[in-house]
């Protein structure tokens, strides 16, 4: 049985910190009626009212997974007037579309990028909830994508190409990305370090993406756990950029999580950016490098899905896309990244395209999908969102190999001389057609 993506979040939120922490659900005073109680008009769009244009980002969104009327999630990121950088998690019911911080949270590290989600619903500490759990990964550096260093011997930046000399860096010189779960309005929560100690010291020092979370219950193989296993990328303790995915099993009957391990799949020296599930692999993954941007289902030339020379959003031909985020609807796999405008994966024709004829033109740094609805942040009205049917996006025409184009030609232009064989025979003349 398939679970929910961001399943693991829950598992290990509520096996690791339940005991010992309350919930953290409100009720009304006993003297208040319900004409008391003032529900506000819903917003006409999803929309953080607390928005500072200039100084606040969008770095996380997310609709969790399967909910009926669920509350979306954001990550925002806000500079000071004295560059000091803060974070805050956001969620706003479907009623009200309003996003407010999420009570209780304090997000203590540096730098937040990307959130997932899933709906909840059971008993903590007897009470009945129904919420939503999130989780993003935090970290203590700018991470290249935000305009922090490669670690190289030449120029560095956010749209830095290949790294001609890996530098080596000692692991212990780095804290480890973290990977952190919220259960919304409990004091539940959970931090895993992202590091790898199977293959080698290797952790994550930052995360560009979240994504391809899957679960499975093993109960068919006769044990009462679910197999958990997801992909983040990053920047790792080699100076590399790498693609880790994170397995664990969870036992629901004992609640709690009895394996954790991290694995790195691979690592490159390119700018690797967004990431999610792949249809024939196990991830998709973006790439710059080189002023192209590409697609990859594994990294290194051979893993090259679809490419672009250049910025398929701006039409800028000497710099690549940073991509920040993929999201599929059906078939049909899009992207956004920091300028506006929505990208769909053409895989026959292998590159991006962009897609025209809805306000989705002004998309810009983050998706949300449910089914066929999607969210993307507004470049044109920041600190909302805008809502919109998921377009197809066109798959060119396969084009037949040369051979076979050059077979069908000549078996076309034998038949043409058998006719005109035909008419001049009928004229009294002999014709042979080779």
């Amino acid at each position: 049985m398939e679970l929910n993506k961001l399943t693991l979040a829950v598992l290990a939120a509520t096996s690791m910190t339940l005991v010992g922490c309350g919930g953290g659900s409100s009720s009304s005073s006993d003297d208040e009626t319900a004409d008391d109680i003032v529900t506000p008009d819903p917003l006409a769009v999803y929309t953080d009212t607390a928005w500072s244009a200039g100084a606040d980002e969008l770095v996380g969104l997310t609709y969790p997974q399967n909910a009926t009327n669920g509350d979306m999630v954001a990550l925002k990121r806000s500079t000071g007037s004295d560059d000091s950088v803060s974070h805050t998690l956001m969620v706003a019911p479907a009623a009200t579309k309003e996003f407010t911080a999420v009570e209780g949270v304090a997000l203590e590290k540096d730098y937040y990028r990307d959130v997932l989600a899933l709906p909840v619903s059971g008993t903590v500490e007897g009470e009945e909830i129904d919420t939503v759990l999130i989780a993003t990964c935090g970290y203590e550096e700018a991470s290249m994508i935000e305009g922090g260093e490669i670690p190289t011997r030449g120029e560095v930046g956010p749209q830095a190409v290949a790294i001609e000399e890996k530098v080596a860096i000692e692991a212990e010189t780095h804290t480890p990305a973290s990977l952190e779960i919220y259960l919304a309005g409990t004091d539940i929560s959970a931090s895993l370090d992202i590091s790898d100690e199977i293959e080698g010291n290797y952790s994550l020092v930052d995360c560009h993406s979240l994504g391809g979370l899957s679960a499975s219950d093993l109960s068919s193989k006769g044990t009462s756990a679910y197999e958990v296993d997801f992909f983040i990328t990053g920047q790792d303790s080699t100076g590399d950029v790498a693609v880790f995915e994170a397995s664990l099993i969870y036992n629901y009957e004992s609640n709690e999580v009895t394996e954790t391990e991290f694995y790195e799949l691979d690592d490159n020296k390119f700018v690797l950016s967004a990431i999610d599930v792949g249809q024939e692999s196990d991830y998709y993954t973006t790439m710059t490098i080189e002023g192209s941007t590409y697609l990859l289902e594994a990294l290194g030339e051979e893993g090259i899905v679809l490419g672009n020379d250049g910025n398929p959003f701006t039409s800028e031909s000497e710099e690549g896309a940073t991509i920040f985020d993929l999201a599929y609807s059906g078939d049909n796999l899009l992207a956004v990244s920091g300028d506006a405008g929505l990208a769909g994966a053409d895989f026959t024709g292998e590159q991006f395209v962009m897609l025209t004829g809805g306000d989705y033109e002004n998309c810009v740094d983050q998706l949300a999908v449910n089914g066929t609805t999607v969210w993307c942040h507004d470049s044109t009205d920041e600190g909302t969102l805008i809502e919109f049917t998921a377009p197809t996006v066109p798959q060119s025409e396969v084009v037949e190999a040369p051979d076979r184009v050059a077979a069908r030609s000549y078996e076309v232009s034998k038949e043409e001389a058998e006719q005109i064989k035909a008419e001049l025979e009928g004229a009294g003349a002999e014709v042979e057609v080779k």
